[in-house]
């Protein structure tokens, strides 16, 4: 299930980055993968992202947990700004190619 979602952080992108990147295991646990995460280009305290959660009932699961919801907010995230939206199943994905970047 692909998921838009934005959400506002208040201690950089570089922050955000290393708290995902030390939450790896629960972001497997949640069925989760970011497929694109970044910051707006004229408004760096604004993120956007296309996710892939395995279900419904990951990406609930993903909401409710407290001590991930804690460590977000250690690392800046203003929790109560993000939008999850669901993407129907018809959306057109890696159209006419795939475009890769990784660090």
């Amino acid at each position: 299930m692909l998921v838009f979602t934005t959400i506002e952080i208040t201690k950089g992108f570089q922050v955000w980055k290393d708290m995902v990147k030390e939450s790896g295991e629960k972001m497997k646990e949640y069925g989760m993968t970011m497929i694109c995460v970044g910051p707006q280009a004229d408004d760096e305290t604004k993120l956007h992202g296309v996710l892939h959660f395995e279900s419904m009932e990951h990406l609930k699961k993903f909401q409710a947990d407290e001590e991930l919801t804690q460590r977000r907010i250690d690392a800046g995230v203003k929790v109560e700004t993000g939008t999850f939206t669901p993407v129907s199943d018809a959306a057109l994905i890696n159209f006419p190619s795939v475009i890769t970047q990784h660090e």
